[in-house]
């Protein structure tokens, strides 16, 4: 006769499994804990990041607090803010829940007995939730490092901000295998969504890249590989609290501390720079300071190296924009310059113009296409008509042909050459 023994290993398997799905069951959130808070009233009165409008949340940790706030009438995102009111400086927005999807005034944030936060929209359309329903959560807390946490009976972190974020790393905070690999730009003090910078760990390092509407691939622009290397696949990236970026086999300072940096965030900023901001909590004013650029000429690479250091079109040398390059040589710098339009397809509607001794924003960290002659690297760009041009090195046969030319760098190396559609109904006899 078969016995239902808990000895049986199988039965015992099944028993604690069970018991697990029980123990979740019987877990909530004591409705003391729970919360609502609705996105209405007054605006706050001080200075924060972007001239934005915010409401505060109770939530607090000093130097965290948990808002609601918007830079475009009526489109509201749920953040937190770094920085206090006693010091005056400005305050500073370190994660956002809901970029990308804003709600609107009488939006609600809410804790719920079943252990799950959502943002809802006024009409009840959630925006963005931890996903933590009956998964064992018991509280909420808003840790004094910037870490916002859903927690279970034994402490255990069931959701944290940390594993979450979109610009900005805090002090702690990973890029990581498993999770968010990922740092992407906002587009602009005023629109709040994605930018066209992303800074990605990769296999082995970390890399920044560029992507545009006008580009079919992003672009890199810079890498850490010089700095960060592992030869068995990286699993994380942590900023340390030393200024530092570590990760499993060692660690880079990128620049040496003057004081307690512990409140201090990295950011991939709007405009693709990587900046290292820290909140010195005992300034009457400017708490702030920029204390690392990883774009600047006392770091490892010159802002020329940004791809819209000089708008759409222009050349950088020793950090500043010095030229327009036109079909008559360069020109002076402004901040209008720009390519002339290329309208047709028809190989007799273009022509190209040389500049030499350049170098596109996207050739100093990639290979490029070839080796192949100049011949056929002008070709791709010619049958392509969303290419406006093409870089070459004639001494590796180097081809990259580019859809946004945005920034190049002036080189010494007259081998290096660029490139430039033109419209040839615009070329007169003066020209030539």
């Amino acid at each position: 006769m078969f016995s239902l023994s808990i000895q049986n290993p199988i039965i015992l398997s099944l028993s604690l499994i069970f018991s697990a799905i029980s123990f979740l069951a019987e877990a909530s959130v004591p409705p003391s804990e729970t919360f609502q808070y609705i996105n209405e009233g007054e605006f706050g009165e001080y200075i924060v990041e972007y001239d934005a409008n915010y409401r505060a949340l109770d939530p607090f940790a000093q130097p965290f607090q948990l808002c609601f706030y918007n830079t475009t009438p009526n489109e509201y995102t749920l953040a937190l803010r770094m920085g206090t009111v006693r010091s005056e400086s400005l305050m500073r927005w370190v994660w956002e829940a809901n970029r990308n999807k804003p709600v609107r005034e009488n939006a609600s944030l809410t804790f719920s007995t079943d252990g799950n936060l959502v943002l809802a929209d006024s009409d009840g359309a959630i925006a963005w939730q931890t996903n933590t329903a009956d998964k064992g959560v018991i509280g909420f807390k808003l840790l004094s490092n910037g870490n916002m946490v859903l927690y279970g009976s034994n402490g255990e972190f069931i959701w944290q901000s940390f594993d979450s974020p979109t610009d900005t790393l805090l002090v702690g905070q990973s890029l990581k295998i498993g999770g968010v690999t990922t740092l992407i730009s906002r587009v602009s003090r005023v629109e709040n969504v994605n930018g066209p910078y992303s800074l990605v760990m990769e296999e082995k390092t970390l890399s920044l890249y560029y992507k545009s509407p006008n580009s079919p691939n992003r672009l890199i622009y810079f890498s850490f590989s010089d700095l960060i290397s592992v030869s068995e696949g990286l699993k994380y990236v942590t900023l340390g609290p030393d200024l530092t970026l570590e990760y499993e086999s060692g660690s880079v300072t990128l620049r040496r501390a003057k004081y307690n940096t512990t409140l201090t965030y990295l950011r991939l900023e709007i405009d693709g720079n990587v900046r290292l901001h820290t909140y010195e909590d005992n300034a009457d004013w400017g708490a702030w300071e920029v204390t690392y650029a990883l774009f600047d000429r006392n770091s490892w690479e010159s802002e020329c190296q940004l791809p819209q250091k000089c708008g759409d079109f222009g050349v950088c040398d020793d950090n500043q924009c010095v030229a327009c390059p036109s079909p008559k040589g360069l020109m002076g710098w402004s901040e209008n310059c720009e390519a002339e339009k290329v309208s047709s397809c028809g190989v007799n509607e273009f022509r190209y113009y040389k500049v030499q001794g350049v170098d596109h924003f996207s050739v100093k960290y990639s290979n490029g296409d070839g080796p192949m002659k100049m011949e056929v690297c002008r070709n791709k760009c010619s049958e392509d008509c969303k290419c406006l041009g093409y870089f070459y090195h004639t001494k590796s046969f180097r081809c990259w042909v580019v859809y946004d030319l945005g920034t190049s760098t002036k080189v010494e190396n007259s081998t290096h050459l660029g490139y430039i559609k033109a419209p040839t109904k615009k070329v007169m006899l003066s020209d030539i």
